[in-house]
């Protein structure tokens, strides 16, 4: 934990629910796992590694649950395909979908950490993935 944190996990996970249209918390940490798997492979391992350390232990999990042996980042990779990814994952197939939960986890993801690492990851992210990133405004999470 970090000291930007302002929310819990249980309050994370509710949060996921709530905007990203889940019916339980069961399915919100499912697409949270999703999203932070997918994510992990489209950053660089600087970037990635920040996050996860800013991160609690069980997103910084997921976030570093992917292993390549050889992996290149896409720096074109579509918001289509992310969350195509994101939904296999999570155990969907509705790519469409999964907009909505991807740009839930990442404004709670963006709740628990800085503004500098915010920028950093954006920064990371193929265009159409930040515009993704950026459409999950930081706004103080009210439950």
């Amino acid at each position: 934990m970090n000291e930007y944190e302002a929310i819990t996990l249980d309050e994370y996970f509710d949060f996921v629910m709530n905007a990203g249209l889940l019916l339980s918390l069961e399915h919100a940490e499912r697409w949270s796992t999703g999203v932070l798997k997918t994510l992990g492979t489209a950053l660089n391992r600087r970037t990635k590694k920040a996050l996860a350390k800013a991160l609690p232990e069980e997103l910084a999990d997921s976030l570093n649950g992917v292993f390549w042996l050889v992996h290149f980042r896409d720096p074109n990779q579509t918001a289509e395909e992310f969350c195509g990814r994101v939904a296999r994952r999570s155990g969907n197939s509705n790519g469409e979908f999964a907009v909505h939960p991807t740009v839930a986890v990442f404004a709670g993801v963006k709740n628990l950490v800085d503004e500098e690492l915010i920028d950093r990851v954006a920064q990371n992210l193929s265009p159409q993935v930040r515009n993704l990133w950026e459409q999950a405004e930081y706004t103080p999470i009210k439950l």
